[in-house]
This record gives structure tokens, sequence and C-alpha cells, in this order.
């Protein structure tokens, strides 16, 4: 008995075959009048295989929702040019307005293996994803600082390059972390993460919708990958953390750790060794750079002399952010180089 009571809740995904009508007007807050739980949404189409969309895996991130809202208004009377289908994740964050709630996992961090309620959740709408062999995956984010729109892929295969530079002319490539909804959905269909910019921004909502419209009445990808210029693509070489027992803030002296102040415009610039990151009393650098299979990096890319932390070679940052609670939860950014 105390080994049952031990065991977390199982979460309920529930099954649709049509997108609620309630979705029209609604705003993200209203998540669960219209989706109590983890929904898997499955919607015929014209033609097949479906279009995979993955949605709200991040509860403060809601272009998602506004183009599942779209799809609701734009489809109610009329048949999908494809089949589609959604899976609509992190509803209780949503409905909080946060990444995700402090009694759960990200969402976008359980796509490997794992023995959790939200893992075993992930795992049977992998198992289903399989079965329906899609066309292809879309899974739509928001930034949390100030970033250009962006798809990211796992595999330069030429559909998955292709459905990146139908999103935007900059991309991604990333292997890590490994755990991502897109890198899970890469072993078995085209697939890619779009960064649509901050929460609420319009041009990003409009321009996943156009992808998704794009997509949806595409009949195959090319087979050769796009042409020179249509997506500039960088490679990720490492994610920066913040050491967890180490305080931190932008541009205010009182911190162990003092990063510049205006470092979120650094996003997408290449930087020359030797640019100025952070200051810190501490003896150790309180930063670390980790790449994919773990391998600590730190001194590659950053030298840490008297205060002044600076980078010790080029590199190129993306996705970074002044939101300290996503910092702790995540990361400060990556570092890229072009392809």
């Amino acid at each position: 008995m105390d080994d049952m009571m031990a065991s977390p809740a199982p979460y309920t995904l529930d099954r649709l075959d049509c997108l609620p009508a309630g979705l029209i007007g609604a705003k993200p807050t209203d998540i669960l009048s219209i989706f109590p739980n983890p929904a898997l949404i499955t919607l015929a189409g014209e033609r097949g295989p479906p279009l995979w969309l993955t949605t709200l895996l991040h509860g403060n991130e809601t272009t998602s929702f506004f183009v599942l809202r779209a799809l609701a208004e734009k489809y109610r009377h009329r048949p999908l040019p494809r089949s589609l289908t959604i899976f609509v994740g992190n509803v209780r964050a949503t409905a909080s307005g946060v990444r995700h709630l402090p009694d759960q996992p990200d969402f976008n961090r359980i796509w490997a293996a794992g023995d959790t309620a939200c893992h075993h959740l992930v795992q049977e709408v992998v198992e289903e994803a399989r079965t329906q062999c899609p066309f292809a995956s879309i899974d739509i984010h928001n930034n949390s600082g100030n970033n250009p729109h962006y798809g990211c892929v796992n595999v330069r295969r030429p559909a998955d390059l292709h459905l990146a530079a139908m999103f935007a002319s900059l991309g991604v490539y990333y292997r890590n972390p490994s755990t991502t909804q897109s890198i899970a959905f890469s072993q078995f269909c085209p697939s890619v993460t779009v960064e649509c910019g901050q929460s609420g921004d319009r041009a990003g909502i409009a321009r996943a919708l156009d992808l998704v419209e794009r997509v949806l009445h595409l009949e195959s990808f090319p087979e050769t990958a796009p042409p020179p210029g249509a997506v500039r693509l960088y490679r990720t070489l490492g994610s920066v953390l913040v050491d967890p027992a180490c305080d931190f803030a932008f541009g205010e002296h009182g911190a162990a750790l003092n990063l510049r102040p205006d470092l979120e415009a650094l996003n997408f610039s290449e930087l020359d060794p030797g640019t100025k990151w952070a200051t810190t009393a501490l003896s150790r650098n309180p930063l670390r750079v980790i790449d994919e299979h773990d391998h600590d990096l730190t001194s590659e890319f950053f030298a840490h002399a008297g205060e002044d932390i600076r980078l010790a070679r080029s590199a190129i940052p993306a996705m970074i952010t002044h939101d300290l609670d996503i910092i702790r939860q995540d990361c400060l950014c990556y570092l890229m180089e072009p392809l």
C-alpha cells in the first residue's frame, strides 16, 4: 500500500476527433475549460499521412495556442487538405502561464527513456505517432529572450531542411538536449521545432500558422536539399549553464555572478574571442559549457582572468534570456557556429 501511495498519479491523455468549439475566441488561461488534460486530437483530411503538430509543451509559450485557435476557426466547416494529429501538452502550466509547475518536469525534456508519469504520457504519444507514420512533425515554441524567428532540425535530411527553410531563413542543427520532442520524432519522420519569437508576437503566430498551412497543402518534399541561401544553418556546440549554487543577476554588482546587462542583444551575433560576458568575485568560473555528450567544454569557450569572464574563442549565442527562472530551469543560452 505504501508503494502505491508513493507512486506518481498517472497523467490522463484525452483522445478527440475534432477541435473543440470552445477554442474559438478563447484565451490561453481558458485552457482547462477546453482541455482539462493533455490531449491527442486526430483530424481526418483529404489526404494522408497526417501532419503531426505538437503544442504547449511549455505553458508560457502561447503561439501554439493561437495557431490551434486559428485552425479551429478556419476548418470548423471545411475539410483539412491533409490529415492532422495534434498533441496538446502541459495544459496545467498553460493555465498558470508558466513554463512548467514546480511538481512537473519540463515537458520538452521527457521524450526519451524515463519512468515518471510524464514520461509514460509522452511514450504513449510517441507509440501512437509511430503507427501513424507522419508526413512531418512541427513543434511550436517561443523564446523567452529577444531572438529572430528560426527553425531547429536534428537530422540534416532534405525534408527536415525544407521544413526549416519554409519557416525562416535561419536554422539551427542540434543534438543536445537529446530528450526533446523533435529528436524523438526525427527518428521516424521529418521534424522541426519552430522558435516564433516571444509569446504574443503576432508576426511569430502568423509565421507558424503559415508553415502549418503550407505543409498541410504540400504533396511531397523535394528529394534534394534547399538551394544555397534558403536557410542559413548553425550547429550548436554546447549549452551554457549557471552554477546552481551561485546567485546571479544582470548588471547588478551585488551578485556573485554579474552578467552584462545587454547580453540578450547578442543573440545570433558572431562574437570574437575576448568578448566580455560577466564579472565575478568568485575564484572559480560559475559558468559551464556542456556539449551533447555531457562533456565539459568550459575552458574551450570561457577564460576567467581576475574578475572578468570572457569568450576564449569565437562563438554565436542563441536563446539568451534574462528570465532568471528559465535560466535555472534550463540554461542561459546555447553557443553555435555556422555550418
